[in-house]
């Protein structure tokens, strides 16, 4: 072979990890340019049908080219256009050479591309030029893009994510190799505030502090479990991703079409290597104002027009009415949700690599603090009606098809307004160390050590009401799901207002994990190989939660307590009306009263109470055969498990405390099987899925007039799934891409609640603190959440990558390519529900979170300076809970579709000089909660149009 010249920009000493199947030798050059930064060239005709071996392990760029060249009869060398693959002794000929380009938005497609194709699961993966691409505020809107996922999102941004239609609970998120959890919250009560799960929210970090996501959709017992979904695996920078010395810095401003001023966005990374060592260290921070306004109901209600006069209206109507035949709109809302959000995050690495080991020591740190404002508009009568009894009257209403009352005129009637101060934090911090060390050329030892904290904190939550009068209409004839909703009274001088009464609240739940993993690979031949591992994760949770409410109320309603002017303002903030609203922290001060809870309880009890403590301890044992041939692999392997948790629920007045312990067995087939362009991928598993925080750690209740006793359940069992998956793709010339995946998940033990009818003696003797002398009963209906049998859940996913040249129309521009890159699954699934307060089975209805149809359409044209990027993405509706607490106005609540557009243009001013101009939710898309089956409205909001410019240096 001749000899290996190198180019001035190739870094001698550099490793990258290569792992390759016995493939074409197209696809195995093409990986290797990539890995290295580099191009490669060669004659079609002369790669054509050529295979290259097998290959894995840690690899120079010359042995690596040096591998898959092994046997061909080809050789190569280094010019400034990059890798040169040639016969011996032959001469280039510069007319039939290919050059692939691994820059801007086709170089990070093409890097996704060969990663998707050489991993053995059914992987997507979104490497870290490809997030710098779109206009992504943080992960979760990173991994939108992905098949068969979609996100929630909080005030116009990306929170969590959900695979396949299954609860964000059964996604697994790791971060370098180990599981996290850290959990933010909804600052609105509709989307369930202070929801704890097992879900990791994805808003607490910027994209720039990661270079890659990988979205494992099959299983490998090699992974942890709690992925019944999938895994999303996040990674880090790493020195020696880029050899040498290296800077780049970032800014960014962006506005918002609701919110005041401006928002700024900042990054920088530095890096460097020295032969073994490197160290690399970045930071992001971003501070955003953002507003989320609309309307909405507090549900639905069939009720009596109780205390109103109705002697206008029409006897029929009045009749249906008073019969409680109609559906009335409760807490009819103008509301406004606003803050200022600061989001750092900070990454530090050391990587040491030789050419039996290599290890990286990973430091990163998140945090997201928030100051939100809330203001509410809306009545607060008889059952959040406006009306007061015996004083309002009515003078026109109408009642649509299906009984809802959508228009009605009140005169005389009360109105109120809602006014709120929260103080939130969320701060996460990890360590892991990852390993690796070849003993010798058959016998590999890796491992991975780490530990993480993280806590969410709502130190304040304040809210401050006033009551009023006035002529009130309510509307939703135009607009079903924005109402129009008039008052005749001028809302903004203070003297129509009065106080009414002063809430406080506060929240803390923290998370931590330690983990530690160690696995052995020995190579039987050079075809086959066996891997043992162990694994160990211990994981503690605690929340506590403390709501104090109607303070001063009861002397306020006695009398007209007139709104202290130095505490209010008008609000302005909503598209539609203003009105006056209060500084609840001002407010509070006035009146002498305290804001924070701890000082509170000296002198009112709390309405509601949570302290409880989860402990869980994981070991496994897992062992992995895997073999090759000359067109496909094969991988068998099984994983036991066992698990404990202890669960400590303290009340008020008593603790309660109970223990869970489970062993599984997981087992998992991979086999793939590769020709030419086409690679066919088969996986087979059983993965498991831990119960909700919040569903481990409910309190015991006795709801007397229901005759109902509710319990946890300490013979639960984890979530589990056997999951199928088919995939096949095709990967012809040089960036096209085709897939379609086939999948079917039969899911067991999920969550249900289930009533047993025992004596009252038996129960109440084992709670004497909650069954007073005067509880007379014979029986009484224990309810408990259970493990309920099986549900299907399948889909079919595709996606398809497109690349055209268009030809060299500008010197400077160079050729333009226009590409298409296009998403969309179908997901199936039913699953029954349950009262959770009765243990009454209701209805069969589709899986919670599961849209059926998700897809995504990216259109893009590069050229050497100047890209521009369109992309459109669409999510079915879903239901997001069958919730019994509110079964009485409901059957379900959930949201409607949305197709969310962005767009992209970026200019390369110089090699290092980049100017990036972007715009998101061009179509000020709405977000629709509905209430009950029938789509009544419930919540819908606007979060704005967001423009931003940005400009980066890259060293």
């Amino acid at each position: 072979m001749s000899s290996f010249t190198y180019a001035s920009t190739v870094d001698r000493e550099r490793l990258e990890n290569i792992t390759l199947t016995s493939t074409s030798l197209s696809q195995s050059l093409a990986l290797i340019a990539e890995k290295f930064g580099v191009g490669y060239i060669a004659s079609p005709s002369l790669i054509k049908e050529v295979m290259s071996p097998a290959m894995s392990g840690r690899y120079t760029l010359e042995t690596a080219i040096q591998k898959v060249l092994d046997g061909t009869g080809l050789t190569y060398s280094i010019t400034s256009s990059g890798v040169v693959i040639r016969k011996p002794e032959s001469i280039i000929d510069e007319t039939v050479i290919e050059e692939i380009n691994v820059n801007g938005i086709r170089g990070s497609l093409n890097l996704s591309r060969q990663e998707k194709r050489n991993e053995k699961q059914v992987t997507d993966v979104i490497v870290a030029q490809d997030i710098s691409r779109y206009p992504d505020r943080n992960l979760a809107e990173s991994m939108q893009r992905i098949p068969g996922m979609s996100i929630t999102r909080e005030a116009g941004e990306g929170r969590q994510v959900v695979l396949r239609g299954l609860d964000p609970d059964f996604t697994l998120v790791t971060i370098n190799g180990m599981p996290v959890l850290s959990n933010n919250d909804s600052p609105m009560d509709s989307r369930t505030q202070r929801d704890r799960d097992r879900s990791f929210d994805l808003n607490l970090f910027t994209s720039e502090l990661f270079n890659q996501i990988k979205v494992f959709k099959s299983y490998s017992v090699g992974q942890p479990s709690g992925g019944v979904a999938g895994i999303a695996a996040l990674t880090t920078a790493k020195p020696f991703d880029s050899p040498g010395l290296h800077w780049n810095v970032s800014h960014q401003v962006d506005t918002n079409q609701y919110a005041e001023g401006l928002s700024n966005r900042s990054s920088f990374t530095l890096s460097s290597t020295d032969q073994h060592w490197g160290m690399l260290i970045s930071a992001a921070y971003g501070q955003r104002s953002y507003q989320e306004q609309g309307a909405n109901t507090f549900r639905w209600r069939r009720l009596a027009p109780e205390g109103a006069n109705v002697s206008d209206l029409e006897p029929e109507l009045v009749e249906a009415w008073q019969n409680q035949e109609i559906r009335i709109p409760r807490g009819n809302r103008y509301s406004v949700w606003r803050g200022d959000m600061d989001r750092l995050g900070i990454g530090a690495t050391i990587e040491y690599q030789t050419d039996p080991s290599h290890f990286t020591i990973d430091w990163i740190y998140g945090r997201l603090d928030s100051q939100r404002q809330e203001n509410h508009l809306y009545p607060r009568g008889f059952q959040s009606t406006p009306i007061i009894e015996g004083k309002t009257f009515l003078a026109d209403a109408e009642v649509n098809s299906k009984n809802e009352l959508v228009y009605a005129d009140y005169r005389n009637a009360r109105v109120g307004t809602e006014s709120r101060h929260q103080e939130v934090s969320t701060q996460f911090q990890q360590t892991v160390l990852n390993f690796e060390h070849r003993l010798s050329s058959s016998l590999v030892f890796d491992g991975v050590l780490g530990m993480q904290s993280a806590s969410y904190r709502m130190p304040q939550s304040i809210r401050a009401y006033m009551r009023g009068e006035s002529d009130v209409s309510v509307d939703y004839r135009g607009d079903y799901y924005f109402p129009d909703i008039k008052y005749s009274a001028e809302l903004t001088q203070p003297d129509m207002w009065q106080m009414n009464e002063l809430d406080s609240e506060q929240f803390i739940s923290t998370s931590d994990f330690t983990y530690a993993k160690g696995q052995v690979q020995v190579s039987t031949s050079h075809r086959s190989s066996w891997e043992l591992g162990l694994e160990f994760v211990q994981f503690e949770n605690t929340a506590k939660y403390t709501d104090i409410q109607n303070i001063l109320k009861e002397r306020w309603s006695s009398t007209r307590e007139s709104v202290p002017q130095s505490t209010a303002y008008v609000f302005d903030s909503h598209q539609h009306l203003n009105w006056l609203a209060l500084r609840p922290e001002e407010v509070f001060s006035f009146y002498n009263k305290p804001s924070s809870v701890d000082s509170l309880l000296f002198s009112y009890a709390p309405d509601r109470v949570i302290d409880n403590l989860i402990k869980e301890k994981r070991a496994s044992f897992f062992t992995q055969y895997s073999v090759e041939g000359r067109d496909w692999t094969f991988d068998a392997g099984l994983r036991a498990e066992r698990d404990a948790s202890s669960v400590s629920v303290f009340q008020s007045s008593l603790r309660n405390r109970y223990d869970l312990s489970n062993i599984a067995f997981l087992p998992s087939i991979q086999f793939n099987y590769r020709k030419g362009e086409q690679v066919v991928k088969v996986g087979m598993s059983r993965t498991i899925g831990h119960q909700e925080l919040d569903t481990l750690t409910r309190t015991i209740q006795l709801i007397e007039n229901e005759n109902v006793f509710i319990l946890p359940n300490d013979r639960l069992k984890p979530v589990s799934a056997y999951n199928l998956d088919l995939s096949f793709e095709a990967y012809p010339g040089e960036t096209d891409r085709y897939s379609a995946n086939i999948f079917g998940k039969w899911i067991k033990n999920s969550l249900a609640s289930n009533r047993q009818r025992l004596l009252l003696s038996d129960v109440a003797s084992n709670y004497p603190e909650l069954f007073s002398s005067d509880f007379e009963r014979v029986y009484i209906d224990v309810v408990k959440p259970t493990n309920q049998g099986t549900y299907f859940l399948y889909g079919v996913e595709g996606s398809a990558q497109l690349e055209w040249s268009l030809g060299d129309y500008m010197s400077r521009l160079n050729v333009f390519h226009f590409g298409i890159v296009a998403n969309a699954s179908y997901t199936f699934g039913n699953v029954q529900y349950y009262n959770t307060n009765t243990g009454d089975r209701i209805d069969k209805k589709t899986a919670p979170y599961l849209s059926p149809l998700l897809a995504n359409l990216t259109a893009y044209l590069e050229g050497y300076a100047l890209s521009l990027r369109l992309s459109a993405t669409y999510r079915d509706e879903y239901i997001a809970r069958v919730d019994g607490g509110t079964l009485v106005d409901e059957d379900e609540t959930g949201f409607l579709s949305t197709l969310y557009m962005d767009a992209v243009v970026a200019y390369q001013i110089s090699d290092s000089v980049e100017l990036r101009i972007e715009a998101t939710n061009l179509t000020d898309e709405r977000e629709i909660q509905y209430s009950d089956s029938t789509y009544r409205p419930y919540n819908t909001t606007v979060s704005g149009r967001n423009y931003s410019v940005a400009i980066s240096y890259r060293y």
